[in-house]
């Protein structure tokens, strides 16, 4: 249904364009079988033999001899174009030198020799997301998400290295960021407009609100470039902070797991709503419309008679100055 409208997303495989795409059913679709090419990636990985994984996490992990500072193994330079490689011969094997400190690829391995499997595992999670962020920072077009994904990108290698969980620290802040959130209010505004409707018509305005905040929860929201026609400088400075929060907190960690994830609607507030609802709503629409064709009759009642209505007097509400679905919790 209109579940995923506007959503696409990002894997190392493909489309990782953020900003509403052009059709997003389409778009939903190939995020959905990403992330599942993802997965698939991680379990196959997770199935290596154990010295196939050190061979691989060698190339994110620091040398251990004495006072070497390189932080990740680095294969010889590749033979001249027409030498015949024997496929059958690995890759790499422990006594190859590292093109950058020339120790043997074994010293990057020796302090991974005594870990427990799962924590192998754990590190080769992260080096499947740091392989998936890097093609999905080349990949971007915009400078503002590609800053992100390279700020990501360090974190986890930085947490290779480290061999620790990656905890995003400065200036973005932890979740929650507003209080009420986005989900409470909109449930607040269920009950203030219709705690006196019938039970039918009750249920079927707390279904609209479920659909919604589903919504919100995978949209793909607009860069803060594509916004600068349109509103403030100081506006947008604003909706740069959330967007950063939004992608590094609620998006990228839906392809790259060992990141922390969080629901959009739980920890965004007033802010953030306000800034996308008039753009979301006409989109969804949009969608609704597009997709009326395929959907069964009593779905198409629903979301072409009630939603409009419920999404305006949502519009309505939420622009008001002292709306009671915002009071405090």
């Amino acid at each position: 249904g209109c579940g995923g409208a506007g959503t696409s997303g990002g894997t190392g495989e493909e489309s990782t364009s953020t900003g509403g795409g052009n059709s997003p059913s389409a778009d939903q679709s190939v995020w959905q079988s990403n992330l599942q090419r993802i997965q698939q990636r991680k379990q196959q990985v997770y199935n290596w033999p154990h010295n196939k994984k050190l061979l691989k996490l060698a190339i994110y992990s620091a040398c251990q001899m004495e006072d070497c500072k390189c932080s990740g193994w680095k294969a010889p330079a590749p033979p001249p174009k027409n030498t015949k490689v024997d496929v059958t011969q690995p890759l790499a094997n422990f006594n190859d030198p590292c093109h950058n400190c020339t120790h043997v690829l074994a010293s990057h391995t020796t302090h991974l020799k005594s870990l427990q499997e799962e924590e192998v595992n754990r590190l080769l999670g992260m080096v499947v997301d740091v392989e998936n962020i890097f093609m999905s920072m080349h990949r971007e077009e915009d400078p503002d998400t590609k800053k992100v994904y390279y700020y990501l990108f360090k974190l986890l290698r930085k947490c290779i290295v480290d061999m620790t969980k990656p905890t995003i620290e400065g200036p973005l802040g932890q979740p929650p960021f507003e209080r009420p959130s986005i989900a409470k209010a909109i449930t607040n505004f269920v009950l203030y407009k219709f705690s006196h409707a019938a039970a039918r018509e009750w249920t079927t305005m707390y279904d609209l609100a479920k659909m919604l905040l589903h919504c919100l929860n995978h949209w793909n929201f607009e860069t803060p470039s594509a916004r600068r026609q349109t509103v403030s400088a100081e506006e947008i400075s604003a909706y740069k902070v959330n967007y950063t929060r939004w992608l590094v907190f609620c998006h990228v960690p839906v392809f790259c797991d060992s990141l922390p994830h969080f629901e959009t609607t739980l920890v965004f507030g007033r802010t953030l709503l306000r800034a996308v609802f008039r753009s979301v709503r006409r989109q969804l629409m949009d969608k609704c419309h597009s997709e009326r064709d395929r959907m069964p009759p009593e779905k198409r009642v629903l979301v072409l008679t009630h939603f409009p209505k419920f999404l305006q007097l949502v519009e309505e509400e939420i622009y008001i100055a002292n709306s009671p679905i915002w009071d405090p919790e």
